[in-house]
């Protein structure tokens, strides 16, 4: 009697569990729309096959997918967001005066709109309110055919409201402390509630929150003569040969000195900079957060906020990824970076959060600069690039410096360096350091790179006076 009873208690327990399961399919189907959290696609999504759905009235109908049109009549160019109750996900771009985007989503979906490249809303300016459009939940068009048309009018515009909040979910970020955790990404998109919480509204003016005395970023990295140095004593292994473990080899210097290949500015390798399980973390790491996305470049500054379109590239055509949060806690990835400012003696606060790249076959990044002129950003020049490959490619992806002619060959474990500025004033590029990264001709091409600044770059990042408000 007793082994009957708990018999039937497990199979009690089992359909409960077989239930919840078939709930959670129901649920993660319909997540799976190119519409919904975490989708960061461009242009519209992959088209569904009208012929899986027919004509019977039913309540799959109800619940399947539809396609809505929004077209934008202003004279903006705009982004369209999946409205998931906080921030947002990117969906695809409207082109200004009369552009359309045609996408499957559903019924109950939300979608805001912002000016291109950046979050800044695009409002109603009768009322200053921003254009929210939804589809409704009793949408009764057929699932095969067009859905609800949603225009964004020829009026619409940024809101003359300088200091206001772009999302609703904007006071719980404020009262949660994310005003001080987050100070520049909050200030730009949450300004109202960082003003009543903090009373941080002056702080928009990127001309009064990103000073270098405000931020402390007044020590720079390198004074006149500190490259050579730097370079020299890693040519000579360092002190009682402490870089010998890592294998370095000088591919170019000044003068042709420390058996170099080439005589030009330093570059330089380390054969085993990196072991495998530093690798498989960063690898690894990449997956956090959004994960690979394509490679992005920054645009020109909206407003006087400070924050910089984001624009695809069209110079490149590799993905990436940034290693923050989760990432940066990695053991293996903290390895890697405390080895680097050991090595270089730059302190970490000078580094940009490791760009994580994947190049598949074909892809490639044209001929480019690290820096560029007489830098007049807060963290002031990228003075050198730690390049790190994180596996061999079977042919192809060598990193070529085009005004040298030089060029060098992924290697598992190797480190390449060079610097962007000059040795004898660091506050002014180097034009000779263009480089790109060849086309992968076969295989898989995964990299990494620190972006090593001449001043603080985690406060001037922090406080969003970088540009990209990470």
């Amino acid at each position: 009697m007793m082994r009957s009873s708990h018999l039937s208690l497990k199979i009690f327990l089992l359909l409960i569990v077989y239930v919840t399961y078939l709930g959670c399919l129901s649920v993660h189907a319909e997540e799976g729309s190119c519409a919904n959290p975490g989708s960061d696609t461009e242009g519209t999504c992959a088209d569904v096959d009208g012929d899986d759905f027919d004509d019977k009235p039913s309540r799959r109908r109800m619940d399947g997918p539809i396609f809505a049109t929004f077209e934008n009549l202003s004279p903006y160019r705009a982004d369209i967001h999946f409205d998931d109750g906080r921030f947002g996900n990117f969906v695809s771009t409207l082109e200004a005066n009369g552009g359309e985007a045609r996408l499957t989503t559903y019924r109950g979906h939300s979608f805001f709109i912002t000016r291109h490249g950046v979050r800044e809303a695009l409002v109603d300016p009768a009322t200053d309110g921003q254009y929210f459009f939804r589809i409704p939940e009793d949408f009764e068009g057929k699932d095969d055919e067009e859905g609800p048309h949603f225009t964004l009018p020829a009026e619409a515009s940024p809101s003359k409201t300088k200091c206001k909040d772009r999302y609703p979910i904007c006071t719980f970020e404020a009262e949660r402390g994310e005003c001080t955790n987050n100070p520049g990404w909050m200030i730009v998109n949450c300004c109202k509630s960082c003003d009543d919480k903090e009373g941080y509204a002056p702080l928009l003016d990127s001309n009064v929150r990103c000073t270098r005395e405000r931020l402390n970023a007044t020590v720079p990295a390198w004074e006149p003569g500190s490259l050579d140095a730097l370079f020299t004593n890693w040519a000579k292994g360092g002190k009682n040969g402490e870089y010998d473990q890592y294998e370095p080899r000088v591919i170019s210097s000044p003068g042709k000195v420390f058996g170099a290949e080439h005589d030009g500015p330093w570059i330089m390798v380390f054969d085993s900079f990196v072991n495998d399980f530093e690798i498989e973390a960063l690898l690894s790491g990449a997956e956090f957060g959004s994960g690979y996305q394509r490679s992005t470049d920054q645009g020109k500054i909206i407003g006087s906020s400070g924050e910089r379109e984001k624009v695809i590239s069209k110079t490149r055509t590799s993905s990436n990824a940034w290693c923050r949060a989760e990432c940066e806690n990695l053991s293996g990835v903290k390895q890697v970076t405390e080895r680097i400012e050991k090595v270089t003696g730059v302190p970490q606060e000078n580094y940009e959060s490791f760009q994580i790249l994947r190049y598949e076959e074909g892809e490639f990044y044209r001929s480019h600069h690290d820096s560029s002129g007489k830098s007049d950003k807060i963290s002031g020049h990228r003075i050198m690039t730690v390049f790190l490959y994180l596996n061999d490619v079977e042919e192809g992806g060598e990193t070529h410096f085009t005004k040298l002619d030089i060029s060098v060959k992924p290697k598992k474990g190797r480190a390449l360096i060079w610097p962007s500025v000059l040795n004898d004033d660091p506050s002014m590029f180097d034009s000779r350091m263009y480089h790109e990264a060849k086309p992968v001709v076969k295989g898989v091409k995964h990299a990494a790179n620190h972006w090593i600044h001449q001043y603080n770059f985690v406060n001037a990042n922090v406080w969003g006076c970088s540009g990209s408000f990470a």
